[in-house]
């Protein structure tokens, strides 16, 4: 269980570049950075979502490799990422309103070993004019959004 949570971890912090306000020069982290970077225990999230909302670690693997899950009928997968939204900050309790500056905190990093300077940028893109009226599906598709981009950018480039 702790190393599914683990992997789930870092599939959710899978970017690297903390921009310096003061030199405005980027710096890369390491995954440990990023994680004690982060005001709130994510695994500790992960694992209370986990209990209510059993996901299969495929679908965590499915999206990080290919920005969706592999079945996307499944509402208890989506239901698991609005939860860890909810309770980390990235999205309200009510699952309409998304604060795209924690989203870029919690998913800064690197992908396949490029820094992800435009990690701001794209999670503010990809919170802008949400239509799903379900919680769940809205969290599932801001996360498929940023995962489509963040591949698109990084894996394909």
């Amino acid at each position: 269980m702790t190393k599914v949570l683990f992997a789930i971890v870092l599939t959710m912090i899978t970017f690297a570049v903390v921009l310096s306000a003061s030199t405005k020069e980027a710096m890369t982290t390491t995954m440990s950075d990023q994680v004690n970077s982060i005001d709130v225990d994510v695994l500790a999230v992960m694992d209370m979502c986990n209990d209510s909302y059993r996901i299969d670690p495929t679908y965590l693997q499915a999206l990080n490799e290919s920005g969706s899950f592999i079945d996307e009928t499944d509402k208890t997968p989506k239901c698991f990422i609005r939860c860890v939204f909810e309770n980390v900050g990235i999205v309200s309790e009510d699952g309409k309103q998304f604060n795209p500056a924690r989203a870029a905190v919690i998913f800064a990093g690197e992908r396949n070993g490029k820094p992800m300077e435009d990690i701001a940028d794209m999670t503010a893109l990809c919170a802008t004019d949400r239509q799903e009226t379900c919680p769940c599906d809205r969290s599932y598709k801001f996360l498929r959004c940023l995962m489509s981009m963040e591949i698109e950018r990084y894996e394909k480039s």
